[in-house]
């Protein structure tokens, strides 16, 4: 009680300077209230402030005192919503079947009698052809002059090397897509061992 008739006699103003010299707690308030000018103006000088000693002494934990143990719980990462790693291995096997499906149909059939048949392309050498030049030859028609030349279409069925190095790689992203996964470099990426 004597300290909240101090307080009390701080907010009135009728306190004595020495009293709030001697308690910081009592400074700190009357410095807040009044400010410091007004302090000085009485005559109040503010306290030492020392280094503030240890007051408990912590030893170590005794039998009575349970701790409860400690398991975080960390969310599964491979079956977790909005992850981005499954999209990355997605996309690169949507590239590479899409590739793989464009380049067969492209050397069995034709891309020239697909796109005739759909009234995308009117090439009278592609969609009216003795010869039936469908095919699209990629080294030759691989600008938008070129490829309306006669030149850029061939018969189907008649391979080249750039035909084959065009399946091989879409069916190498294919591969990656379905087999290979992202490595995790980061700890907070691995599932915890199940004990």
């Amino acid at each position: 009680m004597p300290y909240t008739e101090a307080v009390r006699r701080l907010l009135e103003g009728e306190i004595d300077p020495a009293e709030i010299e001697a308690d910081p707690t009592l400074y700190s308030m009357a410095e807040r209230i009044y400010g410091s000018e007004a302090l000085e103006e009485m005559g109040v000088l503010a306290p030492q402030i020392g280094i503030a000693e240890e007051k408990m002494n912590p030893g170590p934990i005794t039998d009575d005192i349970s701790l409860p143990d400690f398991v975080p719980q960390l969310p599964s990462l491979k079956f977790a919503k909005g992850s981005g790693k499954g999209r990355r291995r997605w996309f690169t096997f949507l590239i590479g079947l899409l590739g793989t499906i464009g380049t067969l149909i492209n050397n069995l059939i034709g891309g020239g009698y697909i796109l005739c048949s759909v009234g995308i392309a009117d090439f009278p050498y592609v969609c009216k052809p003795d010869d039936g030049n469908y095919k699209l030859v990629i080294e030759q028609g691989y600008t938008w002059e070129r490829l309306h030349t006669q030149v850029a279409w061939t018969q189907p069925m008649d391979y080249g090397i750039v035909d084959a190095a065009m399946l091989v790689f879409f069916l190498v992203l294919v591969i990656i897509g379905l087999f290979i996964r992202k490595k995790s470099v980061h700890s907070s990426d691995i599932a915890p061992l199940e004990s």
